[in-house]
């Protein structure tokens, strides 16, 4: 976006959901049961699955509006201080008195494959059914990312679009769905007009180990539902981007991982992108993937998040090489 141009509906993003904290051990080695690891490297930064989703957004040059909670401490001060600082609107992030900041330790050691994660929850201030919203607000832009983990308030706010506004197409990412039984959170991903996720999840909501039944399953169940695309990420794999009638299949490109952390938030914020651009389900996957790649180059969710000349870069040169 040209630096002091006013947006356009088309140009700007709303997202309600989560801010967090994230603080990172380095391992150097993947600790197994009844043993240990040494911690190489300790740091904390922000995060979030929603906030990093904004930032990446932010980066590309969309204007961002999000709905959020965080705590009454210096994390939650420092997580809106940092989210200004990227240029999002942060007006309806709200401070809850007496409660911390959701918090995430996540543990990073050595894999098969490159750095494995895992991630250990210490939940905080998170928005709920009963919070206040700028409904109005939210549903006025064209595109609406709905990443709450409050089951209640999901639902809540996926019913609303018929009757506030039918034009506001609502983004799913998948990853809070999975607290759910499978069913259940199918039949809420299916309210979304678009979904985006990792294979994993999307099998766990199918109810096959299997990702081609998967998806034959999605979309099975899509003319019968307002989704129109699903966007699942493949990790070192690629992605696929699937309609009601076909399925593209986009490879990945070749990176050297540092943190995975935030590597899918980037994809979905690459999804939206490309929603916004209109683009077709090939160049979009790739956009994402693109996205997705340059997201692990550095430690931390927000750290490596790329500018959009870095995602062309990328992908201009991955097409020269012949690779991607």
């Amino acid at each position: 976006m040209e630096r002091g141009r006013v947006p356009t509906r088309s140009d700007r993003v709303a997202a309600v959901g989560l801010i967090s904290w994230d603080r990172f051990l380095v391992l150097d080695r993947s600790p197994q049961p009844g043993s240990y690891a040494i911690v190489t490297h300790r740091e904390e930064k922000p995060g979030g699955t929603t906030s990093n989703l904004c930032v990446a957004l932010q980066r590309l040059g969309v204007a961002v509006t999000l709905a959020a909670v965080v705590g009454d401490d210096a994390e939650g001060r420092t997580l809106i201080e940092g989210l200004a600082t990227e240029g999002c609107d942060v007006r309806h992030v709200r401070v809850k008195a007496d409660v911390p900041t959701d918090a995430c330790f996540i543990l990073v050691a050595p894999g098969e494959h490159g750095p494995d994660r895992t991630i250990l929850w210490e939940q905080g201030a998170r928005l709920q059914l009963g919070d206040p919203l700028p409904i109005d607000e939210l549903f006025s832009f064209e595109l609406l990312v709905v990443d709450v983990d409050d089951p209640q308030l999901r639902q809540f706010l996926v019913d609303l679009p018929a009757h506030v506004s039918p034009r506001t197409q609502l983004i799913g990412p998948l990853v809070y769905l999975l607290e759910l039984e499978p069913e259940h959170g199918l039949r809420l991903a299916l309210q979304h007009d678009v979904i985006v996720g990792n294979d994993d999840e999307l099998c766990y909501l199918a109810g096959t180990a299997d990702l081609d039944a998967a998806i034959e399953r999605l979309q099975a169940l899509m003319p019968l539902h307002v989704t129109r695309l699903a966007a699942i990420s493949r990790g070192r794999h690629g992605c696929v981007v699937v309609t009601r009638r076909d399925v593209v299949a986009v490879p990945a490109f070749s990176v050297e991982v540092v943190d995975t952390t935030g590597a899918g938030d980037a994809f979905a914020a690459g999804v939206v992108y490309g929603l916004l651009r209109r683009w077709d389900p090939e160049r979009l996957g790739r956009f994402a993937n693109a996205m997705g790649a340059l997201a692990v180059r550095a430690l931390g969710a927000q750290a490596s998040l790329p500018t959009l000349d870095e995602v062309e870069a990328l992908m201009a040169g991955a097409q020269e090489r012949g690779s991607a």
